[in-house]
């Protein structure tokens, strides 16, 4: 069983690399402008269920937001205000990228689209129209995103809450 644990946190590991932490918030571009602030707010990194939580929410809401580009200063300033996780909500920005940008976004618009007919919203400019559209749609899948991670968290805590039981020294929570 511990073998299992090890491949599994060094999979983790591996998946964290890339993302920014305290250790290496000064190697990215527009962060480091902000890393001494960064460094100073424990809640920008830490793994507790409150910051995380909070960082999956915000952190999928922007993914699906039209404001590829600019999501990660977006990201950063939404994990200072919303006392997030800073690593989790970079990461679900990752979503969204040059591969992903075309598909997300006619999903989002049509997605959009569906909710202004259902809400009986009167037409207007176009431009607008196509706006409002991507952030209703955006606003809709980010949430259904940030409701489906958030049940993925859960199952992980509880996993890693039992593996924990059942692999403490001397036996101790075992049947």
């Amino acid at each position: 069983m511990r073998a299992r644990w090890l491949r599994r946190r060094k999979r983790v590991r591996a998946l964290l690399k890339p993302l920014p932490r305290r250790a290496n918030i000064h190697r990215y571009p527009v962060l480091k402008r902000f890393a001494a602030y960064a460094r100073r707010y424990p809640f920008l990194w830490s793994f507790r269920d409150a910051p995380v939580l909070r960082a999956i929410y915000l952190g999928s809401l922007l993914t699906f937001m039209p404001s590829y580009g600019l999501q990660i200063p977006i990201a950063f300033a939404a994990a200072c205000l919303g006392r997030a996780n800073l690593t989790v909500t970079v990461a679900i920005q990752m979503i969204n990228n040059p591969l992903t940008l075309g598909p997300i976004y006619i999903a989002t618009y049509a997605i959009g689209q569906a909710l202004m007919t259902l809400l009986r919203l009167p037409a207007g400019n176009a431009a607008v129209d196509g706006a409002l559209a991507l952030i209703l749609g955006g606003a809709a899948a980010g949430l259904a995103t940030a409701v489906l991670l958030h049940g993925l968290w859960a199952a992980g805590r509880f996993e890693a809450r039992r593996f924990r039981q059942r692999h403490r020294p001397n036996g101790a929570g075992r049947p």
